[in-house]
Parts: C-alpha cells; sequence; structure tokens
C-alpha cells in the first residue's frame, strides 16, 4: 500500500525563516554550487554571447535612428523578448506573437522602425500595422448580434432587431432565389429614446442574384435598429444571414 501522506504542517514567518536560514548556509550552499557550476557554465556561455549579440543590436539601431538613449534598456528588453519567441515558436505562432510583442512596446511610445529594425536583425519580420490591427484588436472590437438562417413565409419577417447604441453591418445571402422569386429586405431605426421603429430603406430583389451576398451598410444606431426581410413571390426560401456591431 502507498505510504500515507503526511499531514501539510502550518509554520510560522519564522519557522519558515529558520530552514531557509538552514538551506542557505555557506557550507551547503556552496556545496551545491560546486555540484551544479559545471552543468551550467555551457549554458551561461551560449546566453552570454546571444546578451552580446543583442546589445550589438539594440546599440546599432538606437544609435542610427537616433533614438533617445533613455530608453535603450527598453529596446534591450524587447530584442531579449524577441530573441526568446524565435527559440519558443515558429511560423505562425512567432509572427502572431511577435506582432503582438510589438504593438504592445509600440503602445507605450516606442519608435515603429526600431522596434522593426531589431526584429528584422533578429530574422523576425514584424506585419503591417493595419494587420496587426485587425487580427488582434478585431476581435475586440467587433460582436457579432446575430447569424443563421431563416425560410420565407410569405409574411415580413425580421433578421435582427437590436437596442442600443452601435454601428450595425451585416450580409443575407440570397444566392437560394428563382427567376421567378421576389424578395424584399426592409431596415428600420429608431431615432429617440423610448420611440417606434421607423422605415429608413426598403429594396426589393428579383430573380437570380448575379452578386447574391447582399451587404447591409454600416448603420449608426443610437437606439435600436431591425431589419427584415420578405418574400412575395415565387416558392419560399431559404436565406443565411450574418450581422456584426462595433462595440
Amino acid at each position: 500500500m502507498p505510504a500515507r501522506r503526511r499531514g501539510t504542517l502550518s509554520r510560522s514567518p519564522i519557522e519558515r525563516a529558520q530552514m531557509w536560514d538552514a538551506k542557505m548556509r555557506g557550507d551547503v550552499y556552496a556545496a551545491q554550487l560546486s555540484a551544479t557550476k559545471p552543468l551550467a557554465l555551457p549554458k551561461v556561455a551560449s546566453y552570454m554571447s546571444t546578451h552580446e549579440h543583442l546589445i550589438s543590436v539594440v546599440k546599432s539601431v538606437v544609435g542610427r535612428l537616433g533614438v533617445e538613449a533613455s530608453r535603450t534598456q527598453e529596446y534591450m528588453w524587447y530584442a531579449e523578448k524577441l530573441e526568446k519567441l524565435a527559440r519558443t515558436y515558429k511560423d505562425k505562432a512567432l509572427q502572431v506573437q511577435a506582432d503582438s510583442l510589438y504593438l504592445w512596446y509600440l503602445s507605450r511610445g516606442m519608435n515603429d522602425v526600431a522596434l522593426r529594425s531589431i526584429a528584422q536583425a533578429l530574422g523576425i519580420r514584424i506585419s503591417p500595422i493595419g494587420e496587426i490591427i485587425e487580427r488582434v484588436l478585431s476581435p475586440l472590437l467587433l460582436k457579432i448580434l446575430a447569424e443563421g438562417s431563416i425560410t420565407a413565409n410569405g409574411n415580413e419577417q425580421p433578421i435582427l432587431e437590436y437596442h442600443g447604441l452601435a454601428l450595425v453591418s451585416g450580409y443575407i445571402d440570397l444566392s437560394s432565389m428563382d427567376e421567378e422569386d421576389e424578395v424584399i429586405v426592409r431596415a428600420y431605426t429608431i431615432i429617440e429614446r423610448g420611440g417606434e421603429f421607423k422605415l429608413y430603406s426598403s429594396k426589393p430583389f428579383t430573380g437570380r442574384q448575379a452578386e447574391p451576398a447582399l451587404y447591409v451598410l454600416p448603420r449608426l444606431s443610437a437606439y435600436g435598429f431591425k431589419v427584415t426581410i420578405q418574400q412575395t413571390k415565387g416558392s419560399y426560401k431559404t436565406f443565411k444571414y450574418l450581422f456584426v456591431k462595433g462595440v
């Protein structure tokens, strides 16, 4: 049978300090250091070589661009983190991690060209800023309001109804329409607090659509926004939709 686990002991701060003191006695620590130092020496030598290379890269970039010398250490921290990322990740994972690190340092007021130059010297390409913002921030800035499908029944049917402040846009898929079909897409908004929906757009679509992905342009909603669909001709079809809002 396995040995019974000892109960957890409750020690006072003084007792814990005494235990630490016993472990850190000069003779005990010297013996531990003597045993482990030879094992650590190759790693330390490798680190020192890498560290010297990073110092050279940072000093070269900072000096060439005339970046304020007071922030040299911050650029050094950035370079060290990039080097660690390069040892930990590869390919797309490395790209995402490096871009995120760059964006964080850029937000601290660091020089854009200097950050990119340091990364390039280490063999890492930082993505264009627009691409980084879209990839990193879009999930934080956008939220799906409604997605799914609806089957027409001849009546005006709501696809989306949202109450609150937002910039709303989306798509309705009309690819299921045949030549004999007609569909009306309507949009409504509320323009005063506690008010009712008012129609501001009504557009018919007839027959097969050459561009079936109907884009509902971004609309500012202060108090409410609604989109409906109504099939008035043809055999009833099913329509997919997706709507998002900026937050």
